[in-house]
């Protein structure tokens, strides 16, 4: 797949940014308070730098904090809308299934798919797009345990390897370092989050992640579930869990669809 060249675009407004140059700011002042009053205060000393740590870190792990920059949780509407995500594939066994259970029950959604699986199963690719369903980048390799710790070089890597048009990012569980919205910002990106998510990574029950969502809605929520997941163990579970949120979303009235880009400003 070849990769789309970046574009440059303009800053996010400075009330998104405000935060993000606190935190680093303090950052720099409590290494340099700490150099010079560690042999003198040294209780104080490792307090602010401690405090400091747990600024930077606290946006970086918590999925959806926005003090880096700018996370969408939610898109504009008043009507019972919802915006459906899938993520993680695409996948062999799963793809086929969900796109069936999302034309049966009349839904759509987006794809954020790993690079590295989009390349080895390009049929499942095609399939999505097909099927008028929306394909989006969730980096090239996927890396969950490091995403948040790697250089701006690297995630430029990560989401550039990815090769695919759009604008719409999401990081690996959510995590990103204060470099990530730098690099999105260059290449006319948003980074995605989410209203709720059915924890169907770590359930055992379809049920209880098509219940957790319809507890946590409303009109414009963004909802986050994955395919790709336990194939050889239980390859029935992540099409089950799409299968009841969609029959429950429907009883109540909601509609699963791509927002419009006015609804995204």
């Amino acid at each position: 797949m070849t990769r789309p060249a970046p574009t440059r675009t303009s800053l996010p407004p400075r009330g998104a940014r405000w935060p993000r140059r606190v935190i680093l700011g303090f950052a720099v002042v409590a290494a340099a308070f700490f150099l010079g009053a560690i042999a003198f205060y040294p209780l104080l000393a490792l307090a602010v730098l401690l405090l400091s740590h747990l600024l930077i870190l606290y946006p970086t792990l918590v999925a959806n904090c926005q003090w880096w920059g700018p996370v969408r949780t939610r898109f504009k509407t008043n009507e019972r809308e919802i915006w459906l995500t899938i993520d993680d594939g695409p996948d062999p066994v799963h793809t086929p299934r969900m796109l069936e259970i999302l034309q049966r029950l009349e839904a759509k959604a987006t794809f954020f798919v790993i690079g590295e699986r989009a390349a080895k199963f390009p049929a499942q690719v095609e399939a999505i797009r097909a099927a008028g369903h929306e394909l989006a980048n969730h980096t090239a390799r996927h890396p969950s345990g490091t995403f948040w710790c790697l250089s701006a070089a690297r995630i430029a890597s990560e989401i550039d390897d990815c090769a695919l048009p759009g604008r719409c990012f999401r990081a690996p569980a959510g995590m990103k370092s204060f470099f990530v919205h730098p690099v999105l910002d260059r290449r006319g990106m948003e980074l995605i989050g989410w209203t709720v998510r059915g924890l169907d990574t770590v359930s055992q029950d379809p049920e209880a992640v098509a219940l957790r969502i319809l507890r946590q809605i409303g009109p414009g929520a963004i909802v986050l579930l994955h395919e790709g997941h336990r194939v050889a163990t239980d390859p029935d579970f992540h099409p089950r869990c799409l299968e009841r949120t969609l029959e429950e979303l429907r009883k109540a009235n909601y509609r699963c669809v791509l927002p419009r880009p006015e609804q995204l400003r």
